[in-house]
């Protein structure tokens, strides 16, 4: 009885922290909406025949500061113009409200379709506040990103439920305003139909793509040069992107300033192909052995690591599209905590952890640095996670054809998973002997 009154408070309490949030979102206009004001002028400019590419454009008509770029097709300016059609002061609730919705949407459907038994009132407080806060990041820069959340995560229900179809359609919706979404499509070759069906899907849906992207050049040429120009000029780095690339950049200077050692130009370019080219290496040889076992869950798991790996090898990946990891973050949360006693707890609190300064002489450059990729710090732990304990977090994880020893699981309790799970070599085989071995020694971490 307790515990229920216990939840029902903490619920109301959520609830009304966030309302308390929209609240003072809506107080501090001012400081909050950047990017909406960005989107909401640069459909006006377009509708008025200017460029809406052109920061000085915006600067005019809005003095929008001229850092801040429009940087998406110019087919999104239909969907725009649709906020620009009343005044600035309406369309900012409006499309406050019209994310709000989808917000909630969004948390719907990861609770009904993706999380189910591992959902709990955690999870909400989780979605709250883990790496830094990326929904309430969103909510107040006032992008696009919850948009293309919830439709990268209808199109993931649709590859669960198999249907090829929409989920190639919504794929394709979500790339239409950021280009990259497009890469899961490479899911398609996770999924268990046959490897024509995949192959011609997979292609139909690139070729629907680029035609959408060659007919908005074709449409207005000038548009989508400018639209690339201001696309592959961005350069940002620390807590505002904290991506892969963003860090090795940073890390080459620092290593500049405080040894005096310069490096070629391309130097952070070849770490940084070095180390996504590891990344996928590692996630597609583990994941082979994995569907090698008797398992459910193989597509959500499918999902969950194409999001890891989405979020680490973009060289841009902003602090609000930690979004994306929300899910596959605390599902793996949840599942060690089945083998492991109360690691979850610690892992949910270093999700969240959001502040703290360390002021030892010689660890706090050291700290001050990795504090700005924070987010993106968590997100290599995460993937390390699934990689390490692949075999364990999905139930009824067996071998097909042939049963473990568990002798041998008694008398070696090593962690060679990390390592062994790549060895796809092996299982190739004799699946009566290899693969048997292979999943005798996996299995050795996790008695």
């Amino acid at each position: 009885m307790g515990k229920e009154i216990l939840k029902k408070l903490l619920v109301a309490l959520l609830i009304l922290y966030s309302i308390y949030l929209i609240i003072h979102v809506t107080t501090h206009r001012n400081n909050y909406q950047t990017d909406f004001k960005i989107y909401y002028y640069a459909a006006n400019a377009s509708a008025s025949g200017l460029n809406p590419y052109d920061p000085n454009v915006l600067f005019q008509i809005a003095q929008v500061p001229k850092r801040d770029k429009f940087t998406y097709p110019p087919i999104t300016l239909l969907f725009f113009r649709l906020f620009s059609l009343v005044k600035f002061d309406i369309a900012f609730y409006l499309f406050l409200s019209f994310k709000c919705l989808l917000l909630i949407g969004l948390i719907y459907l990861w609770v009904k379709k993706f999380l189910q038994e591992d959902r709990d009132l955690l999870f909400y407080i989780f979605c709250l506040l883990a790496f830094n806060s990326s929904i309430y990041l969103d909510i107040i820069a006032s992008n696009i990103s919850i948009l293309e959340q919830l439709i990268l995560w209808i199109a993931f229900s649709f590859f669960l439920n198999r249907r090829l179809l929409f989920f190639c359609l919504f794929i394709i919706f979500a790339a239409v305003f950021k280009i990259t979404p497009i890469l899961f499509l490479f899911l398609l070759w996770f999924s268990e139909f046959e490897k024509k069906k995949k192959f011609m899907y997979f292609f139909s849906a690139s070729a629907i793509f680029l035609v959408i992207m060659l007919l908005s050049y074709v449409i207005n040429p000038f548009l989508f040069k400018n639209f690339v120009s201001n696309s592959i000029g961005i350069d940002e780095r620390g807590i505002i992107n904290p991506s892969t690339m963003a860090i090795i950049k940073d890390a080459f200077e620092l290593l500049a300033i405080k040894t005096g050692v310069i490096t070629p130009q391309i130097a952070p370019l070849i770490v940084y192909l070095v180390i996504i080219t590891t990344i996928i290496i590692i996630t597609w040889r583990t994941y082979r052995v994995f569907i090698s076992f008797e398992t459910k869950n193989k597509e959500k798991i499918a999902i969950f690591l194409a999001c890891l790996v989405y979020a680490l090898v973009l060289p841009r990946f902003k602090d609000y599209s930690y979004i994306l990891l929300l899910v596959p973050t605390y599902f793996i949360i949840k599942r060690v905590s089945y083998t492991y006693t109360k690691v979850h707890i610690l892992l949910f609190i270093f999700t969240i952890l959001s502040a703290a300064r360390v002021t030892l002489p010689g660890f706090d450059v050291i700290f001050s640095f990795f504090w700005r990729y924070y987010p993106l710090v968590i997100a290599y732990f995460v993937w390390g996670l699934y990689i390490y304990n692949l075999p364990i977090i999905t139930k009824n994880c067996l071998p097909k054809q042939q049963k473990y020893n568990s002798n041998l699981l008694q008398l070696i309790q090593i962690p060679l998973s990390g390592i062994l799970l790549l060895k796809r070599s092996e299982i190739a085989g004799n699946p009566q002997t290899q693969l048997g071995n292979t999943y005798s020694l996996v299995e050795m971490t996790f008695p």
